[in-house]
């Protein structure tokens, strides 16, 4: 058993994003057979209601939490827009406190916006990394709302920085891991050691069994997410606006739902006669269990769209961008998910999947195996567990 400290942008309780996801469920998994503790930043507006979620943790699943809150960003000269977000002197300060009164043999630092902190670290507590996204390091990649599509190119110096940013921090990591080998590529010339992995967003699948099966709602179109999430909001904008209605042509008795959390305002008005937008849900299985097909019409940002491995594992046959696809590394368009392209091929095969209750099975029993077999978090953390034993081994 090792003592590790996480280190995470968000206080990942309630897990709303794909990201805070991940970061939960390695918390919760590591746990089983390490003394874990967390340190991250609480949700302004939020502090309260996560502070008593932090209680309820403290000492039970995790060692010891850290709980901070998010820095003004008054310190984010020179920095890029994320990392900004969440640097502050004091904090920094205070991580190195946690270090030394958890007595951590290896911190592990989650998201690219908390890299800048391994410097704060005591001399010889080896680092950890996991690259979550590398789309900052591109100008026609990034997610963010003021970079996304052409919008990256007329901000050269975010990317200029991202890159600074990486040179400068990355090389501190005695082992970094991504969720993607994609991923994995983009930050290795960086690092000071080859990657040590792919260790990529996955699912439990167990936890997306029903006890009782209910029929599916003939017609229904599902998509999932944090809105808040700019690759979300716009992925909606576009399947409400653009593809649904090619749907509904085809097929009048079609319907869509925008599940997940946090739906904007944009989001939320896209609601009417055959579209619902019921707002924040705890848990967003019954959506998976009873919608008819899931559609991701994503196009920005990169890593692992957890989403998609969500309906897989929920028995929910998929029909995803381009992008979002190649994201799930071992899936194959046409054998585990349809992959589409323009606004009028996402609609056909949409419509196509909706009409063929034959391929709905294929596609779904294939991309179920695919989630057992690829996609399971217990794999998941028997890796993160190797890099750690392999660094701490090499001090």
């Amino acid at each position: 058993m090792s003592r590790v400290l996480l280190v995470a942008p968000r206080f990942p309780y309630p897990s709303l994003s794909g990201g805070e996801k991940w970061a939960a469920s390695l918390a919760a998994g590591l746990s089983v057979k390490h003394e874990v503790s967390l340190f991250a930043f609480a949700a302004p507006g939020a502090e309260a209601h996560q502070t008593a979620l932090a209680m309820t943790l403290e000492g039970r699943q995790l060692k010891k939490i850290y709980l901070l809150p998010r820095p003004d960003g008054a310190e984010a000269r020179g920095l890029p827009a994320l990392p900004g977000l969440y640097w502050s002197a004091a904090a920094a300060a205070r991580l190195g406190d946690a270090a030394r009164e958890t007595r951590a043999e290896v911190v592990h630092i989650l998201f690219s916006e908390m890299a800048a902190y391994a410097g704060a670290l005591p001399s010889g507590l080896p680092a950890v990394y996991t690259e979550i996204d590398s789309s900052y390091l591109y100008p026609w990649k990034y997610y963010l709302r003021e970079t996304a599509g052409l919008k990256g190119f007329f901000k050269p110096g975010e990317f200029f920085r991202a890159r600074a940013y990486a040179r400068r921090h990355y090389h501190r990591f005695a082992a970094a891991t991504s969720i993607t080998a994609s991923d994995g590529r983009d930050i290795e010339p960086y690092l000071s050691a080859p990657l040590a992995g792919v260790t990529p967003n996955a699912v439990i699948p167990a936890d997306f069994e029903q006890a009782r099966p209910a029929g599916r709602r003939d017609g229904e179109i599902l998509f999932l997410g944090h809105y808040p999430h700019y690759p979300n909001e716009d992925a909606a904008l576009r399947l409400a606006r653009r593809i649904f209605p090619l749907v509904k042509a085809e097929l009048p008795g079609a319907t869509l739902t925008l599940a997940g959390s946090c739906p904007t305002a944009a989001v939320q008005a896209l609601a009417g006669l055959d579209i619902a937008v019921p707002g924040t849900t705890a848990d967003i299985r019954p959506f998976l269990w009873r919608a008819q097909v899931f559609a991701a019409p994503v196009r920005y940002g990169l890593g692992t769209k957890g989403k998609l491995l969500e309906a897989f594992a929920a028995g929910l046959p998929v029909v995803a961008s381009r992008e979002a696809a190649a994201s799930v590394e071992a899936a194959e368009p046409g054998r585990h998910l349809l992959a589409a392209g323009s606004d009028r091929d996402f609609a056909q095969k949409t419509a196509l999947l909706l009409s063929d209750a034959a391929l709905r099975g294929r596609l779904a029993g294939a991309a179920l195996e695919l989630v057992k077999k690829s996609y399971a978090f217990d794999d998941v953390v028997a890796k993160v567990s190797e890099v750690y034993a392999k660094v701490l081994h090499a001090r």
